[in-house]
């Protein structure tokens, strides 16, 4: 009876002994994680150690923009003085300032990281500099996954190399998904990874290429059917000065073109161009897009499209131009001119200068076959017609309703100058205001936005922006 306790007691330390090392190593392993884990303290403790290292580096980049504009007689902001305060900061060597258009770059060497510094004296950032491990292809991704073009594994640009690529072979990528996985400035020597495309051999010899006033600059996309997702990048400073046909990231196009801006310098010597696509075929949408570049064209000229033949879709939706708007022919805040088939511009607006002898706010030139349609839209510029101009359409050629424009809810301030635009037989009337900086007309807009019933579609809401006009929330 006395063996069987002892055996029974041993039993049970033993089984305590195994439950205790088992509780030890749930907790060792409790300890572990909140060590190094995640959000354990070792990685808490790295973050915050960055987090610091990005707040000096911000402040360090603000007091000397600060004092280099303080320095300015004219309070500007000079590159070589906004660098000497930098060294003054930190040490001689620890930072590089590229001037990019109307930007500078301050990048901090050991960090890898840069902010953005505009000519008004606004820091922007912290971005990292990423390096494509394959520039110049756009079929395997950044770390070298392999892409299909699929709407799953769409193709990837991440640098110049990639977007001369796309343009110099755009057969293999025609019917594509592609996304743009960061902004892309051609005058940043951050954004080329090793300038290896068009006979160069360094950053410096392709930027001067693809930049240089006296050259013809970036090859538009000559053709894409497929759907480019900008990820609400843009690319920058894009230079175009096309001899033969037209001009726009795109040079003729359909399918889908979304969340992307466009600035830069945009011009065909010979056809149409636009800020996204130069001329656009049935079945092109182009949503979330804007246009900053300045645009000029032989031709048609179009804030976003420059010449729309037989739409038969949505074609632009929550979007805007502020670029300048030339044409030798007809010029519209969004598009030049639509021939035949069905337009469609709801959610949109305008405040680039248009110019052209057709020159509209919104359109430029619109043909009697086609069916437009025009919602919840402002134009806010001057308008310049030699033979015709209107603010919201510069030329509506419709004989009678079945060939008429439809307004809904669109807005205009008389800006115009020159010739009386033509403008008859719309189905509703363009809401004339003083001008639109005034809180009801945001509030309109946004009642309208708020009635929208499709839904296949997001139409943005609006804000009243501190430039003096609605914008996009």
């Amino acid at each position: 009876m006395k063996k069987k306790n002892i055996r029974k007691e041993q039993g049970i330390t033993l089984l305590a002994l195994v439950i205790t090392i088992v509780i030890l190593l749930i907790l060792a392993g409790i300890t572990i994680n909140a060590i190094t884990g995640e959000n354990g303290i070792i990685g808490n403790a790295g973050q915050a150690k960055e987090e610091t290292e990005i707040a000096n580096e911000k402040e360090i980049v603000e007091k000397a923009t600060v004092q280099a504009m303080g320095n300015n007689k004219y309070g500007n902001i000079e590159e070589s003085e906004l660098q000497e305060q930098l060294d003054k900061e930190t040490k001689e060597g620890k930072t590089q300032i590229a001037d990019v258009g109307d930007e500078f770059e301050v990048v901090f060497k050991e960090s890898n990281r840069y902010y953005i510094v505009d000519k008004e004296g606004n820091v922007e950032g912290v971005f990292e500099i990423i390096e494509d491990q394959y520039p110049g292809d756009i079929t395997v991704g950044k770390d070298g996954e392999t892409l299909s073009g699929s709407e799953e594994h769409p193709y990837e640009i991440w640098c110049i190399e990639d977007l001369v690529e796309w343009s110099q072979n755009y057969m293999n990528y025609q019917n594509s998904y592609i996304e743009l996985k960061r902004t892309l400035n051609f005058e940043s020597k951050i954004s080329y990874t090793n300038g290896k495309m068009l006979n160069c051999n360094s950053i410096e010899e392709l930027r001067e290429l693809l930049t240089n006033p006296s050259g013809s600059g970036f090859t538009p996309i000559n053709s894409f059917y497929g759907t480019f997702d900008g990820k609400n990048f843009e690319i920058q400073n894009i230079y175009e000065n096309v001899s033969e046909g037209y001009a726009g990231l795109v040079a003729r196009g359909k399918g889908t073109i979304q969340n992307l801006g466009i600035t830069g310098s945009i011009n065909a010597l010979t056809g149409s161009a636009g800020g996204l696509v130069g001329y656009a075929d049935e079945n092109i949408v182009i949503n979330n897009c804007h246009n900053l570049a300045s645009i000029n064209a032989k031709e048609d000229a179009g804030g976003i499209i420059g010449y729309i033949y037989a739409g038969t879709t949505r074609n632009c939706i929550n979007c805007y131009n502020k670029g300048s708007i030339q044409g030798g022919n007809s010029s519209g805040g969004i598009i030049g001119e639509t021939i035949a088939g069905g337009v469609k511009i709801y959610n949109c607006y305008n405040v680039g200068r248009v110019k052209g002898v057709n020159a509209g706010g919104i359109i430029g030139y619109k043909a009697h076959n086609t069916e437009t349609e025009i919602k919840n839209v402002y134009n806010y510029s001057e308008v310049e017609g030699s033979n015709y101009q209107g603010e919201i359409i510069g030329f509506n050629w419709a004989y009678d309703t079945a060939s008429s424009p439809t307004i809904e809810n669109v807005f205009y301030t008389n800006q115009t100058i020159g010739p009386f635009g033509r403008f008859a037989n719309a189905i509703g009337t363009p809401i004339y205001c003083e001008n639109v900086s005034d809180n009801k007309v945001v509030t309109q807009l946004n009642d309208y936005v708020s009635s929208v019933t499709e839904q296949d579609m997001i139409w943005k809401s609006w804000t009243l922006g501190k430039e003096g006009y609605p914008i996009f929330e």
